[in-house]
Formats: C-alpha cells, sequence, structure tokens
C-alpha cells in the first residue's frame, strides 16, 4: 500500500499553463489592447542607472509594446515622495539618489521624474496600493498621488490623508470605458491610520470591492481588479487568491491582474457563473528590479484584448505576451530589461515564464494581434 501511495505522488504532473483561447474571439466590435506589466521596484541601482540615464533607459525593450497598446498599467512599488526622509521631514531635495531622502529596500522612496517617465512611456493607469504603499507614512502617500496627479498620471488604491478612499479609477481610451480597482493584502505592518488604502481582504474594505463592482458592472464597458497579493517567490497562487478572483469577477469584473509574490504566477482564463469569460493573472512578477533569481528577473508584459460588439457587451477577445528579462548581474551600467527572442539562449527564462502562461501567444514584434485564431493566414502575423 506504501508503494502504491508513492507511485500516485511522483506520478502527479507538474503545473503547466493552460491554452488561452476565447469562444468571441473573432466577434466585430471595437478592439483595444491593455498592456499591464508587474512591480515597478526600484532598488538603489537603477536609481543610480536612472539618475545618469533617466529611467526610460530600464525599460527601453518595452516601450515599443507599451506604446502600441490603448492603455498601459503596472504596480508602483513604493512611494514618490520628493524631499521626505527616511525620519518623515521634509528636507531639500536633491537631485541624487542618497540613501536618505531616495531610499531602497526596506522603505523605498523614488524621484518625481520617475512619474514623468511613466508618463512619457505611455503608462496610463498605475496602481499604488501595495505593502510598499506606506514606506514614507501617510506623508509619503498624500505626496505621491500629488506627485502622479502633477505629470497627469491616473492612479488607483489609495487616498490622501484629508480625503476619502474612492475604490474605482475609470479611465476613458478610444470609446471605452475602463474602471480599475486596486487593493493591497497588507502594509507590512506599516499603520494605516487614515483608512488611505484599499485592502483586499478586510471585511469593510473588501464588501466596498464587491459593491462598487456589482454597481460599474452596467456603467462601464470592463473592469480590473488588481490585488497586491499571495505568496513571495512562490509561483501558484493560494486559495484565497483563487477565491477572491472568483468571486471579484463573478460579481462582473471582466479581469483580474495580480502583483507582489515577485515572480510569475499563472495566467489562466475563468468562466463566471453566468458564463462570461475572464481573465485571471495571479502575478505578473517584477517589472523592473534589481532581484538576482531567474525566477525574479524573468517577466512579461501582458496585452488583453478587449471587443466592444455591436451589442454593447465587452469581451475578452484573447491574450498575447511579450516575455522580457531583467538583465542585472553585469554592474549598473548594464542594468535594463530586455525582451527575450523565440531562439534565445536563456532557455530557462522561457520555461519559467511558459510554466505561467500558454506559450502559444508568446509574441515577439509588432503589431499586436491577440486574438490570432482569427487571422486568415497565421504566416502573416508578426511574430506569432
Amino acid at each position: 500500500m506504501k508503494y502504491f501511495i508513492l507511485i500516485i505522488l511522483f506520478a502527479l504532473p507538474i503545473h503547466s499553463a493552460s491554452p488561452l483561447r476565447f469562444r468571441d474571439a473573432c466577434a466585430p466590435g471595437n478592439r483595444i489592447v491593455i498592456a499591464a506589466v508587474g512591480d515597478i521596484l526600484l532598488h538603489h541601482p537603477l536609481q543610480v542607472k536612472a539618475s545618469k540615464y533617466g529611467y526610460e533607459s530600464l525599460w527601453q525593450e518595452a516601450l515599443p509594446y507599451l506604446q502600441a497598446a490603448d492603455l498601459a498599467y503596472g504596480n508602483l512599488e513604493g512611494p514618490i515622495a520628493p524631499g521626505v526622509d527616511g525620519r518623515l521631514r521634509t528636507t531639500h531635495d536633491p537631485m541624487s539618489w542618497d540613501y536618505n531622502v531616495y531610499t531602497t529596500y526596506p522603505l523605498f522612496n523614488y524621484h518625481p521624474t520617475l512619474a514623468t517617465a511613466l508618463k512619457q512611456s505611455r503608462f496610463g493607469i498605475l496602481s499604488n496600493a501595495n505593502n510598499h504603499a506606506l514606506d514614507r507614512s501617510s506623508i509619503g502617500a498624500d505626496t505621491t498621488i500629488d506627485t502622479l496627479d502633477k505629470n497627469g498620471l491616473p492612479h488607483v488604491g489609495t487616498a490622501k490623508s484629508n480625503g476619502t478612499l474612492d475604490p474605482a479609477r475609470i479611465v476613458n481610451i478610444n470609446g471605452m470605458s475602463i474602471a480599475w480597482i486596486a487593493c493591497t493584502e497588507h502594509t507590512n505592518g506599516n499603520a494605516d491610520r487614515h483608512n488611505q488604502i484599499l485592502h483586499c481582504y478586510r471585511e469593510d474594505d473588501k464588501g466596498l470591492i464587491l459593491s462598487t463592482i456589482q454597481k460599474l458592472r452596467y456603467q462601464v464597458d470592463a473592469i480590473f481588479v488588481s490585488p497586491h497579493w499571495g505568496d513571495e517567490y512562490h509561483p501558484l497562487q493560494n486559495r484565497t487568491q483563487t477565491s477572491f478572483a472568483h468571486e471579484v469577477l463573478d460579481a462582473g469584473a471582466t479581469a483580474v491582474i495580480g502583483a507582489h509574490p515577485h515572480v510569475l504566477e499563472p495566467v489562466e482564463k475563468y468562466t463566471t457563473k453566468d458564463g462570461r469569460e475572464t481573465l485571471v493573472a495571479y502575478s505578473l512578477g517584477n517589472f523592473v528590479s534589481n532581484q538576482s533569481k531567474m525566477a525574479t528577473r524573468s517577466t512579461m508584459i501582458l496585452l488583453l484584448g478587449l471587443t466592444k460588439t455591436s451589442n454593447n457587451t465587452t469581451i475578452v477577445n484573447g491574450v498575447r505576451y511579450v516575455p522580457m528579462l531583467m538583465e542585472n548581474v553585469s554592474g549598473i551600467e548594464a542594468l535594463h530589461l530586455r525582451q527575450l527572442r523565440k531562439d534565445d539562449h536563456d532557455k530557462e527564462a522561457h520555461k519559467i515564464i511558459a510554466s505561467a502562461i500558454d506559450d502559444q501567444r508568446a509574441l515577439y514584434a509588432l503589431p499586436i494581434v491577440t486574438n490570432v485564431e482569427c487571422q486568415d493566414t497565421l504566416s502573416l502575423i508578426s511574430g506569432f
């Protein structure tokens, strides 16, 4: 009997990504593409390089895809609080990175030129609800909002200390209205004394998230929920993530785009109780960071296609992704996010990414076509 049990255990298959095809992929209508990335996590070496060459130098190879999409999203992992030092004093704001005002782990703070760079890179919505949102306490959250607003960069998930937390941010793009909701599992033990951060699992906040989705599902074309959740460095979602994702999608959300584990977790199609085909990306890992393990360096730009049909119903028409690898093992000057090619020598990175998403959906060159199965000749689709 013992041997039988051992055979069963060792025969269990490892996780493999499920196919990502959608039944209404070919439906006619107005189409847009959402580009989503994971944590914008700027450890000290990245900030040093940015001080010389600009933040865009870190993700230059991602720019064509971010700019070709109709809307780009990312998770801003930390405050942008100009002149606020580690003791929460407002001090002189030097144009340098110094471990005092602009800092790295465990308490991040970024230079305000980051907001300008994100705007110029065509990011159209950011989440700042995450475990580092209060790294400069309440004043840091306030100042981050001011900095993003000054740069005309929409954001969601936090509120100013003297304001009211609005759970959703609506952006209008190419004839579609997209509502975005962002929340976090925790704030690293930093007290949220003014209720500035939307929490995914706290009872009152979760109720607000669900009621907001139910209200907005008939007022906007699509709803995206971005939770900051899960177990760090774990390549599979936990039960709480799965439960929360299914709950918000059943309530009316279109997609869930998660972050926090710093590694990729599965991208899956989920059919809701009312028959809608939706998408869950449990974690998009790091966008840019200085974490060194291959799993934390391997990442993607997720490209999600939406179609607004003639009956005003918005559906997911398909998913593609651009495989990327953070190059951070050869010194500060060489720090950058690199696009992986189909025949790239970094086989391990391809394998890590393919364990999270159907590798038939990889994209290696523009244009972005999310519903490739609807093309007459696949050979005409660049990069497929």
